[in-house]
């Protein structure tokens, strides 16, 4: 019940990720949005110069008025043809250039979003010192970025010169409260020894509490870890290409900020931190 009304307060609280990627990226879309409006009006001038060309047209062939009338207003009606003609190609090519760039900007506006998450994510992580702020950037990162539903975070502990994982953190994971998980045992204790994430298919039905996914958390050489998801939220069908992205960044930077805030937080303070440092 403790733990319950902690997790509840922190939800009142949450880090606002969302709005600062947002604000990343509003400057990046308005230079889009205005060669956007451009193309849009030349397109539209030129319907309008199709649609006066044809009534020229029209107006010619209502008033010939003899042979030779009628042969010159046929080579110029035979000309505006061709300008029609040349028109629509132009109006087409038009067409299918705005198409193109409506889906290079989707393109660019989907890269610009996994680049905002990915900046704001890692400026989250390391911005704080203490081992709680920085479980609560992670619990935020897993929520709000990958759509994670339920997960923990194990972390390295030797034990009779073996080594244990234990859960430290836990979202919607009663499941994990009071277990280890053995080195080199099961998909997290392969995680953990191997180094190699284990990403599984949400839509494949999956046995008792085996994890949807493994990422571990990795210092240099050494296992810190293992981020385990074990549940997506319900529109969360499956992992995308941005998904990895963080859970590659998880590997890397979850591990100096979970051992540098707890070193930070062992040595009593930035003062203690800064006295492990030699005068010249």
């Amino acid at each position: 019940m403790a733990e319950d009304n902690k997790r509840e307060g922190k939800s009142e609280d949450p880090l606002n990720l969302t709005a600062k990627r947002e604000e990343f990226l509003d400057n990046f879309f308005k230079r889009g949005a205005h060669f956007t409006t451009e193309l849009l009006s030349e397109i539209d001038s030129l319907r309008k110069r199709v649609s006066n060309l044809s009534e020229e047209n029209a107006n010619l062939q209502t008033h010939l008025a003899s042979d030779d009338a009628i042969r010159d207003l046929l080579t110029t009606i035979e000309r505006l043809e061709e300008d029609k003609h040349k028109l629509r190609t132009r109006m087409k090519d038009a067409d299918n250039e705005n198409r193109n760039y409506i889906d290079r900007y989707a393109v660019v506006e989907a890269e610009l979003d996994a680049m905002a998450n990915l900046y704001v994510a890692s400026f989250q992580l390391h911005g704080t010192l203490q081992p709680e702020g920085v479980l609560s950037v992670l619990d935020q990162m897993l929520m709000q970025f990958v759509g994670a539903a339920s997960f923990a975070i194990f972390l390295r502990q030797p034990d009779d010169g073996t080594d244990l994982l234990i859960p430290v953190h836990a979202f919607h994971c009663d499941r994990v409260q009071g277990t280890t998980v053995p080195w080199n045992q099961g998909l997290i204790g392969e995680s953990a020894a191997t180094q190699i994430s284990h990403v599984g298919d949400p839509s494949i039905s999956r046995g008792g509490d085996e994890p949807l996914a493994c990422i571990p958390i990795v210092l240099g050489n050494e296992t810190v870890g293992v981020i385990v998801i074990f549940e997506l939220l319900e529109q969360k069908e499956k992992f995308v290409e941005i998904d990895y992205e963080l859970f590659k960044l998880l590997a890397l930077h979850s591990a100096s900020a979970i051992v540098g805030a707890g070193l930070f937080s062992k040595t009593g303070g930035i003062a203690a931190s800064l006295n492990e440092y030699k005068r010249l």
